[in-house]
Order: structure tokens, then sequence, then C-alpha cells
């Protein structure tokens, strides 16, 4: 076999000087193609917006005047933040109900069912839908939280004045800049979740309370609350800072439900004093719920039922429950949820009528009891069963938010009309002004019962109407997106096989060198004419910029692919060429790799595959190395055992229970770890199958106190567990001297692995002892048991290849030279990637989706545990509390591509090489869940396809990023040569 650079030089003189010019362009392609793979997987994410989640806000509407007399003059919205309705509604452990006002205001006052959230069931988008009556598209996240990421219309934008107390992160969205409001909130120091938060909801009440009296004193003031479409609006967030602090079950959370009940009871009580003219409007809800861990986000019943409770002026009185209908059974846009399902006997109200709404129905409601046009955005639709107004009326507030619906759709279809060359309209609305004129014959010829039915139809269409419009251009994006994502694959394949493997050498001729320029210009020539004619069309219908973006990047992508024609033309040749058997081999490694990667994806909504993965695979491990390695060595047994422990972790529950003692005997099980290790380290020299990754041969006596230093931070961590956790329980705050403590120590630990023994197995077992501590300090359960879990399956991975890698040695040692040639360099420490080497990269993958799921859901908002970061703060901050929940997540990653990168520096793989192939493996799921992402059912399947769709995307940054950070950490791991002592070795 001739030995030449990647162009193929025959002559081996000429093939050594081309070897720099090779590396050159290798190092060149590699940083081009980094850059390439960011911008093209940054562009291809933001594409599911504009396929499923475009904005929905459009403006130039104009609004639908009501045409019936309002029935309240005021109205006043209590949104308790992170009030689940089921501890809203059910009785204590002694038979006391926990709202006793509220329930008498259900039996007695007004009507009451469930307020439907739609995930993410945060804050905001919460109320978003019941202010404005609109869900928020995901991007809105991005914009922005304090301020409005767009300007959209709300009931508190139609009233006349409105006053607002609460959250620093809630009112300002609504009223910052709203001229015709009276707002204020505490300081964000308030939320501290060491403490009960219920005091936050007192403050609200006693502003109002305060503004009531002083009114008494200022007669602009007095003007001011006497005149209609006033709104009151008080934001309560105990409910909210005590489950994330104390969990929905605790007694603190509990207490807090009747707080707020005294105070709905005081609000009414004031305000029926105060004006004494029965024209008040009360609403009582929640923006979302809470889950049984104190956390929310998903689409959890606990997360999305809420209570909703509505009593004064235009409100119907209860009544029994009837068998008949409700009238508004109707299409509810894309929310899937089961409305009026049977009360829960436990409740004691399953005799009451019921009505449940989307929380969007609020807005639309609060708009009809106050005769406001309702907001221009919003997608609600009015719930009837709580208006009490005559039928005309009825008929009139359904066919006004039958008519603002309409209006969005109008606008929307005519945006898209005024740029498309060819338009496709919606057909069922094609008639819809005709439909508008007989709802309008059947008022005045007063058949409202028909009127009704026709008016809900048409808000049905409507809405279908919108949604139509929303994916209007699902089909052509999707085509272009997976074009370039097949392009993206194709094009790395390419660059892999000229860049790392021997195939260039073996195939590309010299003649294919000089002939490459000349079909390169006609390949670029013939892309950037198509480019053209496509972005003069995409000019000519006003389309966004990113689709031209999505266009040319695929464009570009199967341009360089045509520009490498005679290398895939010399490439087929090649394998045509090839024996049966290498045929064979390179469909079954694509068939196992296809498997294995199908099962990543499905294991990100079943993680028990990930034991029977570990199960399988331990097995497999240990019986192939027992039959080719001495038993006494233990390294079969080992890797068995380590794989069968990792693959309890998908066995357990996502939602982590609080185990302090867990976690302590989890940090006594991580030092003996360590100090297995480094025995290990220092007696297992002698033994063939641990040659390569021991190095005794750079031993510095400061290094054994690298490691004492190490083992003594992690047992200086668990007593900081103990303490901390301790005061946490007794509802201490958390002392200044404790949380610095905890803050040396994690940050600490993590700088001594730099100064460990550059062995291979020395400076793994320094990495893993050094981001022990901040994990556990960050740790509240079994997700520290899973830490040393996990460095035990990364060990044996180490084993394994090692163990391969002392056979092949002995077997290529035993063929006398004979396979000398196929092991030449890339570099001068690296050797070509053979077919047998996307075993790394798919372990890697494993391991590292591994990391995600071990422990929880990572796709899921509510995985992740916000009672982790109390050792090292308390006081709400949402930023640094999200980065010390991420940094946590990310502690596995990083062992993970320590492990790798140091596999791939004892087998003398080029890193980036088996990193392009990493990017490979993550885009063929990338392009799976592309396929996966759901815009309609239940708003929790769309918002999962969502994340695991945007975790593969992210992958080629997320893994390029921790690989330059654990960089610092392997980037000086020396591998004993086998040359130094072949005696050994053999």
């Amino acid at each position: 076999m001739d030995v030449g650079g990647i162009l193929g030089n025959r002559d081996s003189k000429q093939g050594k000087l081309n070897i720099p010019r090779r590396r050159k362009w290798v190092k060149r392609r590699e940083t081009w193609l980094v850059i390439l793979g960011v911008i093209l997987h940054a562009v291809y994410m933001l594409s599911i917006f504009d396929i499923y989640f475009k904005t929905p806000i459009v403006h130039g509407m104009d609004l639908v005047s009501p045409r019936f007399s309002a029935p309240a003059k005021r109205l006043v919205l209590l949104v308790a933040d992170g009030l689940r309705a089921d501890k809203f509604f059910e009785p204590d452990s002694d038979g006391n109900f926990r709202a006793p006002f509220l329930r008498s205001v259900i039996k007695n006052q007004g009507r009451w069912g469930v307020s439907h959230a739609r995930p993410p069931t945060e804050s905001r988008p919460g109320h978003v839908a019941i202010i404005a009556g609109f869900y928020e598209d995901p991007s809105a996240v991005t914009k922005g939280w304090k301020a409005n990421p767009v300007e959209f219309d709300s009931v508190f934008n139609r009233s006349r004045h409105t006053i607002s107390y609460g959250s620093p992160d809630i009112v300002p969205i609504f009223c910052g800049a709203l001229p015709h409001s009276t707002w204020a909130t505490y300081p964000h120091e308030f939320e501290d979740f060491a403490t009960d938060a219920s005091f936050l909801d007192e403050w609200s009440f006693d502003q109002f309370q305060n503004l009531l009296n002083k009114s008494n004193e200022d007669p602009k003031l007095r003007r001011l609350l006497e005149q209609d479409n006033l709104v009151v609006f008080l934001h309560l967030l105990g409910c909210d800072s005590n489950g994330h602090a104390h969990r929905p079950f605790s007694s603190i959370y509990l207490n807090n439900v009747k707080v707020v009940d005294h105070i709905a009871e005081r609000v009414y009580n004031l305000l029926e004093n105060y004006y004494k003219d029965n024209r008040t409007s009360y609403i009582f809800t929640a923006d979302h719920g809470m889950s049984d861990k104190g956390s929310h986000g998903d689409g959890h019943p606990t997360n999305t039922d809420t209570p909703l409770v509505v009593w004064g002026a235009g409100v119907k009185h209860p009544r029994p429950v009837s068998e008949k209908e409700h009238s508004d059974h109707v299409l509810r846009f894309i929310d899937q949820h089961v409305h009026d399902a049977p009360t829960p006997k436990e409740w004691g109200l399953d005799g009451i009528e019921r009505v449940d709404v989307n929380q969007a129905d609020i807005a639309p409601l609060m708009s009809t009891l106050l005769g406001l046009p309702c907001p221009v955005n919003s997608v609600g639709n009015l719930p009837l069963g709580y208006v009490d107004m005559k039928k005309e009326e009825e008929v009139e507030a359904v066919l006004a938010n039958t008519k603002q619906i309409l209006n969005q759709f109008l606008r929307k279809s005519h945006i898209k009309h005024s740029h498309s060359l060819y338009f496709t309209p919606f057909k069922p609305l094609a008639h819809y002004s005709s439909m508008l004129n007989h709802i309008e014959d059947l008022l005045n010829a007063r058949d409202y019962k028909v009127a009704m039915q026709l008016s809900e139809n048409l808000r049905s269409l409507a809405l279908q109407g919108l949604h139509y419009f929303q994916t209007y251009d699902l089909l052509m994006l999707m085509t272009v997106i997976t074009l370039g994502y097949i392009g993206w694959m194709v094009f790395l394949v390419l660059h892999v096989l000229q860049a790392y493997t021997s195939f260039s050498r073996d195939i590309f001729m010299e003649e294919a060198v000089h002939q490459k320029f000349n079909t390169g210009k006609q390949a670029q020539l013939f892309g950037c004419l198509f480019m053209a004619v496509v972005s003069l069309l995409l000019f000519l219908e006003g389309t966004p910029p990113l689709y031209h973006a999505y266009f040319a990047m695929t464009v570009f992508l199967w341009t360089q692919i045509l520009d490498e024609y005679k290398f895939i033309k010399a490439l087929w040749r090649h394998l045509s060429g090839k024996k049966p058997d290498f045929v064979i081999k390179l469909l079954a490694i694509g068939a196992v790799s296809l498997i294995i990667l199908e099962l990543l994806v499905h294991s990100f909504t079943e993680r028990i595959l990930y034991t029977w993965c570990f199960l399988v695979v331990g097995l497999i491990a240990c019986i192939y190395l027992y039959k080719l390695i001495p038993w006494r060595s233990g390294i079969p047994v080992f890797i068995c055992l380590a794989c069968w422990f990792l693959s309890l972790f998908t066995l357990m529950p996502a939602e982590i229970p609080d185990n302090n003692k867990l976690v302590i005997a989890s940090g006594v099980m991580i030092v003996v770890v360590g100090l297995t290790a480094k025995w290990l380290d220092l007696h297992a020299a002698g033994n063939k199958c641990w040659y390569g990754i021991c190095n005794h041969e750079k031993r510095q006596p400061g290094f054994q106190c690298t490691f004492r230093y190490q083992a003594l931070l992690v047992g200086l961590s668990l007593v900081m567990v103990f303490l901390s956790t301790s005061h946490r329980t007794k509802k201490q705050e958390l002392h200044t001297i404790h949380q610095l403590m905890n803050w040396f120590i994690a940050g600490f630990s993590m700088v001594l692995p730099l100064f460990s023994e550059n062995g291979l197995l020395s400076r793994l077992n320094s990495i893993f002892l050094g981001f022990a501590p901040p994990f556990l300090l960050l740790s509240i359960g079994y997700e520290a048991v899973f830490y040393g879990a996990l460095g035990l399956v990364l060990i044996a991975w180490v084993l394994f290849e090692n163990s391969l890698l002392y056979l092949s040695k002995v077997k290529n040692s035993s063929a006398s030279g004979k396979n000398l040639e196929a092991s030449v360099s890339l570099e001068s420490n690296d050797r070509y990637l053979q077919l047998s080497d996307m075993r790394i990269p798919l372990t890697f993958m494993v391991l590292f989706n591994v990391a995600f799921f071990g422990t929880g859901n990572f796709a899921s908002i509510a995985s992740f545990e916000i009672s982790s970061v109390y050792r090292f703060i308390t006081v709400f901050s949402p930023f640094l509390m999200a980065a010390l929940l991420i940094f946590k997540l990310f502690i596995p990653f990083l062992l993970v591509i320590c492990a790798f990168s140091a596999i791939t520096k004892l087998l003398k793989v080029p890193r980036i090489g088996c990193y392009f192939l990493v990017i490979l493996c993550s885009d063929m799921m990338t392009i799976h869940f592309f396929f996966l992402v759901k815009n309609t059912g239940s708003w929790m399947e769309i918002g999962n396809s969502i994340s695991h769709f945007g975790i593969m995307s992210a992958q080629v940054v997320f893994v390029l990023l921790l690989f330059a950070l654990t960089n610092i950490y392997t980037k000086d791991i020396e591998i004993r040569s086998a040359s130094r002592d072949p005696r050994k070795v053999m």
C-alpha cells in the first residue's frame, strides 16, 4: 500500500514534502467547518419558530366596540402566583377547608371552575394569557422578562385606569409603560426563599388599603377611584415563593392558601364598604400551579390546573350540576385539555356546576364584565357560564369576541396575500362577510339561539384560520431545512474521509487535483446563479431575512458537495473495487450506528432504555474481554459491575427526593473510589492491561499533597452539606460564613486538578475528585450517587479502550511489521481513523445523553430543582440561581468529555476528527427530532419536542465549548509510550 499525503502522491518523497501543506489545509478546513457548523445550527435552530411558532402578534386591527351595557363599573383581579387547584379546593387533614371565604362565594355568590394554563407554566406567560388573552410564542422568552418583548394589547390598556401592586417581575410588564396606571412593587430583596413569603401578599394588600385610605383626604384620587372601567390588580407571590422553598405539601405553603383567601375577603369587604353600589366584579385565579417537588414549567396537571372563582356584578350565581351541555364547549385553539372534568369528591363541590376555562378565556371575560373591547390579540373564548346577561346581550358579547378574533385572521390573511406571488387562502372563511350578515339578520329577527351557534362556529373557524397562517410556510421551509441538514452531513463525511482517513491517499490521484479547480468554478457559478434567482423570488414575496439565510445555507452546502464531484466519483470507484467483506463490514457498522442513534432518540421519552443498554453492554464487554485478557486483571468484571450500577439510575424517578444522608454517603463513596484509583495508579504498573494509563516516570512529591487536599475538600463539602441543610430544616437563614465556605470549597477544588500528575489515570482521578465538592454542594438526593457511578463507568470505558489497544499492539507485533504502513500518522502523534473507531463517538453519544437523563429529564423545565442552590444563595436571584443549576448539570458532561479527550490521546486518534463524527451522529438525531416537532396535541408534547430539537441542535456549540473548557485539564496528559518498554507490552 502506498503511503502519501492527502493529495495521494505515489512518490513517497513527494508525499513527505506534501505533508506540511496537507496539515495546513486540514487546519484551515477544520476552523472553517467549525464556524460553518455553528452558523448553520444557529440558523436552522430558529427555523422551527418560523415554521411552527411565529409570534401570534399582528398589528393594525380595529377595536370591536361592544354593543351592550357594561355589567360592572370596576373589576378586581387577584392572582395567587403558584397556587395549584387541588391544594386550594381540598380540605386539610382535620377536614377544614383552607379557603373558607372563597368557598362561601362559590356556594352562595358566584361561579367557579379550573383554569387550564398552557405550558410553559411560568409567571410571565401565565399573566400574559390572563391579562392579554393570548399565549406567547416560545421565542418571547429570549426577548426579555421585565418588559414586553413585543407590543401587545391587554385589558389594562383598554381600562380607564389600572391600579396594581405586587412583584417587581410581573407588575412592570403590564404597567411600566402604561400612562393611566398607579402601581408599586417591593424590592427584589424581599423574595427570600429562606423565609415565609406570605408577607409579600400582605404587602400588596396593605398598599391597596393605604391607597383607599388616602383617597378619603385626596379629592383628586377619590374622583379617579370613582370613575368607571377601573381595574385593580393584586399580584400575590407568596404561594410561588413558599412552594419553591418548602414544597406545596408543607405547612408554610398550605397556610399561604389561607392567607390569600383572607386577603380576598378583606379586599371584598373593603371595596363593598367603600363603594356601596354593587358594581364591582371580582376574579380570583392563579397563573400556574406547583409540582410536588416545588417547581413548575411543564404540562403536568399540578402545574396547569389553577383555581378560578368569579363573583360580583355581572356574574351568575351558583346553580346545581346540570346534564345540559355548556355553551363554552367549542374548539379550544391548539389546547387539548379536558374541560369540565369530574370534580373530585374530596373537594366537596361536586353538586355545584363547575365551568372550566382556558387561561386565555379570562381576558375576554374581564373585558365583557367591564363593557370594554377585547384585547385585539386575544384568542380566548368568552366563557358564558360566568356571565349574567340577557340572551340578546350574551349573543352580542360572543359576536364581539368573534369579530375581534376574525379581525386578527383577516389582518394575517391580508399581510400574507400582499406579499405572496402565489397565495392560497383559507377556504372555510372565503365568505365570512356573508356569515356575519346572516348573524346580524338573525339578531334583528331575535333568533338568538341560532345566532349564538353561528357566532361560535365563526369564532372556531377564525381560530383555525389563525393557526393556518401561523404554519403557512411549513412545507416549503421543512423541505429546505431537511436538504440543508442532509447536505451538511454529506459534506462532513467527505471532510472526515479526506482529512482523517487513508481513503484520500489511496484514491485521489494527481490528475484529479488538476481537474478539481475547473469543476469548483463551475459548481460555484451554478450555485450563485441559483441562489440569485431564489433570493429575487423571496425578496418579491417580502419574506423575512431568515428565509434567505435558510435557502442560502442549503444552496451553499450543496454547491460545496458538487465541488467535490471528482473525489466522490473516485471514492465510488474505490469502494466498488473493495472485497465484499469490507462492504459488509461498512454496512454493518452503519446499521449498528443507526440503531444506537434511534435508541438514543427514543430515550428522550423512555429513560428506561438506558437501563437495558448498560445491562447488555456491560455483559457483552465482560464476555468479550474475558476471552482476550487475563481474568486476574479484574477489568472484565469491573466494567460489567460499573455498567450495571449506572443502569439503576434511569429507573429512578425524575423528581429527586431530599435525602441528605444519601448525599453524605455518596461523598464517602467518591473518596473511596479516588483512593482506589490512586492505589491502582501506584501499584498496577506491572499489569500489561494497565500499561499506558499509569505514568510513574515524572512523579513529583507535590502531587501527593494535591491528592490529599482534594480528599480533604470532599470531606469538608460533606460537613457543609450537613450544616447548610440543618439550618434550612430549622427554617433558619444560611449564615454568611457558611455561604462563603461553600463558594470557596467549590471554587478551589476545581483548580487543584491542574496541579495533579499528568498520567492518564492520575489526571482523570484528580478531575473526578476536583468536581465532586461543587456537585455534592449542589445535590439534594440520589444524583450525588449518580456522579460516582458515572465516574466508574468512564474509568471502565478507559480500561476497555486500553485493553483493546494492548491487544492490537500484541497482534501487530506478532504480524512482524506487516501492518506498520497502516499506522502512519496524520500528525506527529495521531493515526488515521478506521471503521472500528466509530465506536468512540457512539459511546460518547450514549454517555453524553446519560449525563442529560441520568437523574431527570433535562429537556423539561420542571426538572430544574431550585432547592439545589440553597447552599450558595437563598435570596431570589433568577440569573445566579439559573447559572448554578446549569453549572451543576454541566459537571457530568465535563467528566464525559475529559474521558473522551483522554481516550483520543490514548488511542492516538485525531480528536477533532472524532468531534466531527460526534456532530455527524448528533445531526442524525437532530433531523429526526426536527420531524418530531409538534404544533398540535397537548402543549406538554409541543414543549418537549422543541426542547429535544434544541438540545441536539445546540450540541455542535455545546460540545465544542466543553472541549475547549476541558482542554485546560486534559491538554498535558501524557501517555506512556510502548516503545520505551517493549518487553512489558509484548
